[in-house]
Order: C-alpha cells, then sequence, then structure tokens
C-alpha cells in the first residue's frame, strides 16, 4: 500500500513537472494563434503584410510587410496598447483626409505575441543587421546630421523637435522621438532609397553621400533619446597607438602646405589665403579639448565655424593619421612662453592668432546682465562657454 501511495505521489509530480515545462510553450503557441487572429481579422483591413512595394496611393495605411525590421519591441508595444501619439498628424492618405485616424487598441499581452509574430514572419531580408552602428554615433555626427537632414529638405514633410518646438511639414511620419522607434539598420537601409519602400510616398532620393546619410541617421536615432552616449573617437584604439613619428610624417605631407614646416602659418598656400593659416607655433595644444582637435581636423574649418580653407582630413589620413597628427600636435608646439604673461587689450594678448576686430556699438557696450549673480546662471554661462559656444576656436 505504502508503495503504490509512493507510486501516485511521484507520478503526480512527475506530470505536474511535465506541464511545468510545457507550458511556456503551450502559452507562446496560443499567443500565436491568437495573434496571428488579430492580424488577419483586424490588421490587414487597412494594412498589407505581404506582396512588393506599392504606391501609397494605392495603399489604406503602412505597410507591415517588413515589421519585423522596422519597429523597435518596446515603440511597438506601447503603439499597439494606444500610448503613443499618431504618427501622422493629417492621416496616412493625405490626398484623401487631413485627419489622423485613431487606431485600434490591443492588451498587453496581445500586443507581445503580435511582436512576436511579426520578428518571426515579417523581417526585411533586404536589411543587413548591423549595418550601421548605433554605438559610434558623435555628438557631431548628430549635429552635422541635424544640418543635412534640413539642407536635404526633410523638413518639408517631417516634423522633429528643436528647443522644446515641432517644426517641419506634417505631411507625413512624425519623426519626433524617432530614435525610440525604429530599428536603426532597417532606417539607414530605407534612407539608402525611400522609393524601394513605398513608391509616390512623397520620399525622395537624395544626392548625398553615405556619410551624411549616416549622420541623418544618427542624427534621428537620437530624436527622444535623452540619455543617449555619444561614442568619442578619441578614446578609440587609434589614439592609444599614436605615434609622433608618423604624425610628423603626415604634417610635413599635407599640413605645412598651409601652415608651414615650422608651423608658423608660412607655408607655400598661405600667401593667397584669407583668413591666414593658423599659426601653430603659438598654440598651447596640450591645453585644448581634444573634442575641439579632433572636430577640427578630421571634420574641417567650417565643422566648428571657422575657415573653410581647412579641409576634413578624415577621408584621407584616415582615424589613424588624425590621432598621429594630434599627437604630433601635442608633442611638438607648447605656444608662446610668454603668453600669459602678456598684456590684455591687445592683438596678441587676447588671442595667440592674429585676427580682425571691429568695436560694438555704443549702445551694446552699455548694456549690463540682466541676470543676478547666482550658481545657476553661472553654471549656464559655464555650459555655454565650454560646450556650446566654445570660443577656444580663436585660438585655432
Amino acid at each position: 500500500m505504502l508503495k503504490v501511495r509512493s507510486r501516485v505521489v511521484i507520478g503526480g509530480a512527475a506530470l505536474a513537472l511535465l506541464a511545468l515545462v510545457s507550458f511556456p510553450q503551450m502559452s507562446f503557441a496560443g499567443d500565436q494563434v491568437r495573434a496571428k487572429e488579430i492580424i488577419q481579422q483586424t490588421c490587414v483591413q487597412c494594412h498589407r503584410l505581404e506582396g512588393q512595394p506599392d504606391s501609397r496611393f494605392n495603399l489604406k495605411a503602412p505597410d507591415l510587410i517588413w515589421a519585423g525590421s522596422k519597429y523597435q519591441r518596446s515603440w511597438l508595444i506601447r503603439w499597439l496598447t494606444g500610448k503613443e501619439a499618431p504618427l501622422y498628424a493629417k492621416g496616412y492618405r493625405w490626398d484623401l483626409t487631413e485627419v489622423p485616424s485613431k487606431h485600434p487598441m490591443v492588451t498587453e499581452s496581445e500586443a507581445n505575441a503580435i511582436a512576436d509574430y511579426f520578428a518571426e514572419h515579417n523581417k526585411d531580408p533586404r536589411v543587413k543587421v548591423g549595418a550601421f552602428d548605433l554605438s559610434k554615433v558623435t555628438k557631431f555626427d548628430a549635429s552635422f546630421g541635424g544640418a543635412a537632414y534640413k539642407a536635404h529638405a526633410c523638413l518639408g514633410c517631417h516634423v522633429i523637435e528643436e528647443n522644446g518646438k515641432l517644426i517641419g511639414g506634417p505631411q507625413s511620419a512624425s519623426l519626433v522621438a524617432a530614435g525610440q522607434r525604429y530599428d536603426q539598420d532597417w532606417l539607414f537601409r530605407f534612407g539608402q532609397n525611400p522609393q524601394d519602400f513605398t513608391p509616390h510616398s512623397g520620399e525622395f532620393l537624395a544626392d548625398a553621400t553615405e556619410p551624411q546619410l549616416r549622420a541623418v541617421i544618427g542624427f534621428l536615432m537620437v530624436q527622444g533619446v535623452t540619455d543617449f552616449t555619444y561614442y568619442e573617437p578619441w578614446t578609440s584604439p587609434e589614439f592609444g597607438m599614436a605615434s609622433t613619428d608618423r604624425g610628423k610624417g603626415i604634417y610635413k605631407e599635407y599640413c605645412s602646405q598651409c601652415h608651414g614646416a615650422t608651423g608658423k602659418g608660412d607655408g607655400p598656400a598661405a600667401s593667397g589665403l584669407e583668413p591666414k593659416p593658423a599659426i601653430h607655433a603659438n598654440i598651447p595644444f596640450e591645453k585644448l579639448p581634444m573634442e575641439y582637435l579632433y572636430n577640427v581636423i578630421n571634420h574641417g574649418g567650417v565643422a566648428i565655424g571657422k575657415s573653410p580653407n581647412m579641409p576634413y582630413w578624415n577621408l584621407t589620413i584616415g582615424q589613424q593619421g588624425v590621432a598621429d597628427v594630434i599627437a604630433y600636435l601635442k608633442e611638438t608646439f607648447k605656444g608662446v612662453p610668454d603668453m600669459a604673461t602678456a598684456p590684455s587689450g591687445g592683438e596678441g594678448g587676447a588671442c595667440v592668432q592674429p585676427r580682425k576686430t571691429a568695436k560694438a556699438p555704443d549702445e551694446f557696450l552699455a548694456k549690463r546682465n540682466p541676470l543676478p549673480v547666482s550658481a545657476g546662471a553661472i553654471q549656464a554661462g559655464k555650459t555655454l562657454y565650454l560646450k556650446t559656444a566654445q570660443p577656444v576656436a580663436c585660438a585655432m
């Protein structure tokens, strides 16, 4: 009798264990069935989940053919559960209506099941995973990408947020908080040719280089991501292996034609340039912010508000070359020894480079700071001076 009881207990425990092991799979399968039902009964009334790219004027709503590659899962779940604002302020078919449609909502579990379904059945084979490395987006990339976004007329149809305000034409998908919504690899592939996805959508093929496109994608992928960690290229392995000897050779081959062999701004090209090349011999390079040095050499003078005569050297000498040149500049040029004790007010005392100045109108000179002195105002001024305005550009 005892043996029979033992067998019953053991058998019951085994069945319970089997149920525990099997339940997640059974639950997942059930969720997938429910997701498929919702998709086939509701989603397909407006969205296509298969087929070839078609004109926007033949669609009711955006295609979901590649939804498994297009959206970030967390955003998709928020969207399906009604926690996101409409993407098309005037409706997807702007030729038919200027009123946004209300998207059906599902439960949290249903949304997760639908996201799983898309991930399994609606991947885009054209999208190469890892094509866009989000971890390598720099602060400069995002800033330059924002300028390129406007220069290539993206603002004409897509809304973004700038300084707390929404700007841009609301004709197509809002790109406010785009960094929370899209997968970066899908967005990069879309940017290469939007017509591959939705012909007649209003998107045009911009005359942009791949670096420009990558900058625009970087700009979009930081939208709405307040805690985004920007990459700092000067922390890369190339800078750890920087060589002053290699930098000296690069300086001779490229930099000396304008800045001179000894950094006195007297290279053969200097006589015809205005403004004149920077006098490196006067600059204490080891005291300049690395971010500034990197940007002016890697991205060129225009990138930091200086002369367009200073080229962007990144494509010519590569990251290792940029690192080597910076190492050479820091090792070689220490600045004018008596600069610290030079009298202020003169042309040389205020800035280590020759410059042209003009006196401000008296009405501006008579103005007083309207802000009272406070710790907050001082900190805001420090941020503006060191990070935003960066007047250290004077030194270069």
